[in-house]
C-alpha cells in the first residue's frame, strides 16, 4: 500500500468518527459511536416528567449498600442505581472511621427536584434530584466523609457522584437543607452524565443556564448539516480511492502481460539481388568495377 492510500484511509477514519460523534451528540443516531459502547441510551426516567413524555415514562431507580470498614480502607466501594442513572463512589478510607461501628449504609434516592427546592438562579434543573446518604451501622448515626480539597483530576481525594442529565446539563449544584451551592463536576456529553466531585453527600441535581420554558434538547440544524455534508465526504472519498486502486491495478496488470509476451523474432535481412550480365557489364562501361556486393 502507498503513502497516499494509507493517508486516505486515515483521513476517511479520522471523519467517520467525527461525523459519528456529531450524530449521536445531535441525536441523530439512535446509539453511540462504534469507539464508545454498543448499547443505546436508555430513554431518561423521570420522577416527575414533562407533559409530553408522560404516557411512556418508566420511573427511576433507587439504591442501597453496605460496606464494612476493612473492605472500604482498601477497596473503597461503588453503589450504583439498576437503571445506570445515579451512583456514588467512595474512595479507599473515604469515610471517617468510628469506634464500635463495623460497617455503612449508603443510600440513593430520586427525588422531583422541584418538591427539594426552587432552582439556583440562573439555571434549569435538567432531570431529577438524587439524594445521597449514608449511615453507620449500627449506631445509625450520619457518616462523615473527610474534609478535602476536591479535584477533578484526584479522584481519591473525595467522592464522586455520578448523574445523568436529561438534556444538555454543564453544571451540579449540592442542596444541603438550607441552600444551594456549586460543587465541581465534569461532563462527559456522550453519555449524558455529569461527575461530580464532593467532600460532603446531600441531594445533588444537574443544571443548564435557563431559557425561556426549561431547558429542551438543542436545535438539529447543524448537526444535520455535519452529518449529510460529513457522509457525503465519505462517500466521495471512498469512491476516489476505489478508482484509483482500480487504475492502479489495471496499469500493473498491463505491466505485467507486457513483461511476459515474447518478443516477435526479427526479420531476417534480405541479401542483396545479384546483378545480371547485361548490368555487370554495363557497370564496366562505366568504369565502376566494384564487387557487386559492395553496392
Amino acid at each position: 500500500m502507498t503513502k497516499k492510500g494509507i493517508a486516505a484511509g486515515v483521513a476517511i477514519a479520522a471523519l467517520y468518527v467525527l461525523v459519528a460523534q456529531l450524530s449521536f451528540r445531535g441525536g441523530l443516531l439512535p446509539t453511540r459511536p462504534l469507539y464508545d459502547g454498543t448499547q443505546p441510551l436508555a430513554p431518561y426516567r423521570w420522577v416527575n416528567p414533562p407533559p409530553d413524555i408522560g404516557h411512556t415514562n418508566t420511573p427511576p431507580s433507587s439504591a442501597s449498600g453496605t460496606v464494612t470498614f476493612a473492605s472500604l480502607k482498601t477497596n473503597g466501594y461503588n453503589l450504583n442505581t439498576d437503571d445506570g442513572q445515579a451512583s456514588v463512589i467512595i474512595p479507599p478510607g473515604g469515610i471517617v472511621p468510628m469506634p464500635g461501628q463495623t460497617k455503612a449504609k449508603l443510600d440513593i434516592k430520586p427525588l422531583d427536584p422541584a418538591k427539594v427546592a426552587s432552582p439556583p438562579a440562573g439555571y434549569d434543573f435538567d432531570g431529577n434530584a438524587y439524594r445521597v446518604t449514608g449511615i453507620y451501622v449500627p449506631s445509625g448515626k450520619p457518616i462523615q466523609i473527610p474534609k478535602a480539597v476536591c479535584s477533578l483530576t484526584n479522584v481519591n481525594a473525595c467522592a464522586t457522584v455520578v448523574l445523568r442529565y436529561a438534556f444538555s446539563a454543564t453544571k451540579s449544584f449540592l442542596w444541603d437543607g438550607h441552600s444551594w451551592s456549586q460543587v465541581l463536576a465534569q461532563p462527559a456529553g456522550a453519555a449524558l452524565q455529569l461527575y461530580v466531585v464532593s467532600d460532603q453527600l446531600g441531594t445533588f441535581v444537574a443544571v443548564d443556564p435557563h431559557t425561556a420554558g426549561g431547558p429542551k434538547p438543542k436545535g438539529q440544524t447543524g448537526n444535520i448539516i455535519a452529518f449529510v455534508v460529513g457522509v457525503a465526504a465519505i462517500l466521495l472519498g471512498t469512491f476516489i480511492a476505489r478508482l484509483r486502486a482500480s487504475r492502479k491495478r489495471r496499469a500493473r496488470e498491463a505491466a505485467r502481460q507486457k513483461k511476459g509476451a515474447k518478443p516477435a523474432p526479427p526479420k531476417p535481412k534480405s541479401k542483396p539481388k545479384k546483378p545480371g550480365k547485361a548490368e555487370r557489364q554495363q557497370r564496366k562501361e562505366e568504369g565502376e568495377d566494384k564487387p557487386w556486393w559492395r553496392d
